[in-house]
């Protein structure tokens, strides 16, 4: 039967890849959430100001788009990776429920 020094720590470990896993899905979900404001008129979050029927935004906006919401999400995912690492072989036991 070990001692844990910390006790606190597996459950900030926990709290932290709760907190990872629902930025990651707020970070899915915005690029839906842009679309879907715009096919009802919105801005798109601002990203179109005036509308769908004139926006004018470049290729680069939409790329750096992409990469900036790539390079979070790999962030995102080698915390989350981290996280479970951490869990299993400092855990008390308990399943982690990722596979």
């Amino acid at each position: 039967m070990s001692v844990d020094r910390y006790p606190w720590s597996m459950s900030f470990v926990r709290f932290a890849l709760g907190v990872l896993i629902t930025i990651g899905v707020l970070v899915v979900a915005l690029p839906a959430m842009v679309l879907l404001d715009l096919v009802v008129g919105g801005t798109g979050l601002g990203l179109c100001p005036t509308g769908l029927g004139t926006c004018s935004t470049s290729i680069y906006t939409i790329s750096e788009l992409v990469i900036v919401l790539g390079l979070i999400l790999a962030v995102i995912g080698g915390g989350i990776a981290l996280c479970v690492r951490i869990l299993r072989t400092h855990g008390d036991g308990r399943s982690v429920g990722l596979g």
